[in-house]
């Protein structure tokens, strides 16, 4: 039997690529007491690519040169006596981690799993998203306190080179976003880390702009209000991030499964479809089980049933793993 883009079998997240081909060139079928679970040996030619391998690459870019300035951060801040560089270095190296934790998470996720680790080490890609955003909402405390401290003990700084390297701080932020925002844009994992360096450049903000109304008015409580906005911001970004990773390690449903239920049961084959259960193991990387009921007519073409519904679901819901329980009456 020769089907072409089918198989909902695979370990790995669904790709979309309008230029991939996959063929599944042998088909086999296992079925023990109706239990339906499809096998597929797939040949890609090479047009489709996970996003993994560019992911780390960028992540690799981006942790040295945060790494780097956040150094120099420290080294000026010292020097200058401004402890809102220092706090600023302090924030950037919460992004270096978070840099870090999600590098080592795609090198993981791309290693060739134990047979214990049955979907391999994908879920640990968002376990880093949700450190990184534990991460991040501690960042907000300390931006908080950091700003309060400065508003009740003001000190004085030598603000031009507290500027100049707040600005290249800035700079360096943003190189790391673009570099950042070549890799996937979707994966929750990517995306933790630009929120990271989104926090990075509004705290590098709201300093130079600190900096510059201090020497002109001497107003230090600007610093607190300055912090206040940018704690907000990044922590709708952090609780985003939380909610989503921790919807995925509960085994929450990525899909409305009613919706998914009522799409399945539009086959006119499909008396009912129940005991549904649909989770996430990574981004783009959705599973599903469930009880599938046919008319006891329709048993000789039970197969086709199945490919039908399986192609249905990948498409529509990138659900690239299934397993089915056959019933009929």
């Amino acid at each position: 039997m020769y089907n072409c883009k089918f198989g909902l079998n695979e370990h790995k997240p669904h790709l979309e690529n309008k230029h991939s081909h996959d063929c599944s060139h042998s088909h086999h079928k296992h079925d023990h007491d109706n239990h339906t679970h499809e096998h597929h040996h797939e040949h890609d030619h090479g047009h489709s690519h996970d996003h993994r391998g560019t992911d780390k690459k960028l992540l690799k870019i981006a942790l040295i040169i945060t790494f780097i300035t956040m150094l120099a951060e420290f080294i000026a801040g010292f020097i200058s006596n401004s402890l809102a560089l220092v706090s600023d270095a302090i924030h950037m190296f919460t992004h270096s981690f978070a840099l870090l934790i999600s590098l080592i998470a795609i090198i993981i996720a791309s290693k060739k799993a134990p047979l214990s680790k049955t979907f391999g080490f994908y879920r640990a890609e968002v376990l880093a998203a949700f450190i990184n955003g534990i991460t991040i909402v501690l960042s907000i405390v300390w931006i908080l306190y950091e700003a309060i401290h400065r508003f009740l003990n003001p000190g004085v700084i030598d603000i031009k080179i507290a500027m100049i390297v707040a600005i290249i701080g800035l700079v360096v932020n943003i190189i790391t976003g673009v570099i950042l925002m070549q890799g996937d844009k979707h994966n929750v994992n990517l995306k933790s880390a630009f929120v990271h360096m989104l926090s990075d450049a509004l705290s590098s903000v709201a300093i130079i702009i600190g900096y510059i109304i201090i020497y002109f008015t001497s107003w230090y409580f600007i610093d607190i209000i300055l912090a206040i906005i940018v704690a907000i911001v990044i922590g709708k970004w952090a609780l985003d991030i939380l909610k989503s990773s921790t919807n995925t390690l509960m085994e929450s449903s990525p899909i409305d499964i009613q919706e998914v239920q009522q799409f399945i049961e539009k086959n006119e084959n499909v008396i009912e479809l129940h005991d549904i259960h649909i989770w996430e193991i990574t981004q783009d990387m959705y599973n599903m089980t469930a009880h599938v009921k046919i008319d006891k007519k329709s048993l000789d073409k039970y197969e086709e049933i199945l490919h039908e519904i399986n192609h249905d679901l990948k498409e529509k819901y990138k659900i690239v793993h299934t397993t089915f329980q056959f019933e009929w009456e």
